[in-house]
């Protein structure tokens, strides 16, 4: 028995799962994910490709950014706003954005009309135009873009924080990109770097809405069949060294506000100890994973807000934890209560990390964050947008697969683990402290 070519295979995921899902791949590489609701009003197409600011590097910073702007312009079959013209006549909507790992696109139309969302993605993919007075016009709107950023002192703390954690990784710059390579970038540039990442190979497109899969790929096939199959781009080789000590970044810029920001380096979602990382973010300042709508948590039972926005020492507090592709950082975010010296809300706040180092969360407060978790995840399974949004994402930094799981996961850890991530990962030799003093007018 011969086994088919890839391209004809179109399986659902093995075991029983919440939220079954059929993946299959064109012989050109293009990796699909179809998910069927039942009666769904609308249909979801979205386009993930594995190029952020993690691919660039100092000269390009902002080249995915600007590529993503770009894209939007029209190409092939599609002319310059030509893209909302179809969604808006239907009645949809689109967009896109970029990442530190990836760049998305997508459209949100009535059930029946997938097949344009369909066309604009295999468009967008094969056939951009990249007009050079375009390319001008994108610049003015990034450049922009970014000089707003630099007159945001909050952005700026957060800009340093990075900057002063990462030294090798391109983790260390905005997905917004440097403003002195933004003003060099050039069409060739872009044009480069295009056709070595949207490729079929490096993509992953999801279709969400009320159709089975064997109705849907066909359609897939028919758009994104007859485009070039090439070799995916190489993996991006930036290993950040340890840390091996603390480091301190203070700014003095106008602003009517303090801000302090911790970054904490962290291991990638490859590495089972995030699930307690999540855990203790949970404990700290609320889930924020499947944010993607309601059923976020309000923060107010959470131990740094009762601990510093309760006790006026900061008017805002939280953690922050987002696995990424490569290792990430455990945050911790504070904007100081005015009047408040900076050394004793730094104090107050890196007393909350002793005290979970020292002594595990109580139980009741792990069951609370689960339960924050699963309301989450059941307002993330509702509807067809945040379905695709999820799906993507996770099959692009991990694995589809780990989404479904992760519940599993989090409901096993305990609070000793949580106590134990904490020690190991939030440490003084492993921490950068960013300070933001403003200059009130």
């Amino acid at each position: 028995m011969t086994t088919p070519p890839t391209s004809q295979l179109a399986s659902p995921l093995s075991r029983k799962r919440l939220l079954p899902i059929t993946r299959h791949r064109l012989d050109n590489g293009l990796e699909v994910l179809v998910r069927e609701i039942p009666n769904a009003a609308v249909s979801g197409c979205w386009t993930l490709y594995r190029v952020g600011s993690r691919n660039e590097r100092l000269g390009i910073t902002g080249t995915s950014h600007m590529v993503e702007h770009m894209l939007f312009k029209g190409g092939g079959k599609l002319g310059k706003g030509d893209i909302g013209k179809l969604v808006s006549r239907l009645g949809g909507e689109y967009n896109g954005f970029t990442t530190k790992d990836f760049t998305a696109y997508y459209e949100i139309l009535p059930a029946d009309q997938i097949e344009t969302g369909l066309m604009i993605e295999a468009e967008r993919m094969a056939n951009a135009a990249f007009d050079p007075k375009e390319v001008d016009s994108e610049r003015t709107v990034m450049l922009s873009e970014r000089e707003g950023n630099e007159n945001d002192p909050e952005f700026q703390t957060l800009e340093e924080l990075f900057l002063s954690a990462y030294r090798i990784h391109p983790y260390r710059w905005s997905e917004g990109g440097l403003k002195q390579d933004i003003m060099r970038i050039n069409r060739e540039d872009l044009v480069d770097y295009y056709h070595r990442y949207y490729v079929p190979s490096n993509a992953v497109l999801v279709v969400v809405g009320p159709y089975p899969a064997s109705q849907v790929i066909p359609k897939v096939e028919g758009y994104f069949g007859n485009l070039a199959a090439k070799k995916p781009p190489s993996d991006p080789v930036n290993a950040e060294p340890a840390q091996v000590g603390e480091r301190r970044v203070e700014l003095k810029v106008p602003s009517e506000a303090d801000y302090l920001k911790v970054a904490y380096h962290t291991p990638s979602f490859e590495n089972e100890d995030v699930y307690p990382l999540i855990m203790l973010d949970s404990v700290l300042g609320g889930i924020r994973l499947f944010a993607f709508g309601p059923g976020q948590t309000s923060g107010r039972s959470l131990r740094l807000y009762k601990a510093l926005v309760e006790r006026k020492i900061a008017s805002y507090a939280s953690s922050e934890f987002w696995p990424t592709i490569d290792p990430s950082v455990f945050m911790l975010d504070m904007t100081v209560w005015d009047g408040v010296p900076m050394d004793r809300a730094e104090k107050l706040l890196l007393a909350e990390i002793d005290k979970i180092q020292n002594k595990p969360p109580g139980k009741n407060e792990l069951e609370r964050a689960l339960s924050q978790v699963k309301a989450q995840y059941a307002y993330a399974l509702d509807g067809v947008t945040r379905q695709g949004f999820l799906i993507g994402i996770f099959e692009l930094v991990t694995s589809f697969e780990t989404m479904d799981v992760l519940v599993e996961k989090l409901s096993k850890v305990t609070p000793e683990q949580v106590s134990q991530a904490a020690r190991k990962y939030l440490s003084p030799q492993n921490r950068t402290v960013c300070r933001c003093v403003g200059i009130r007018n």
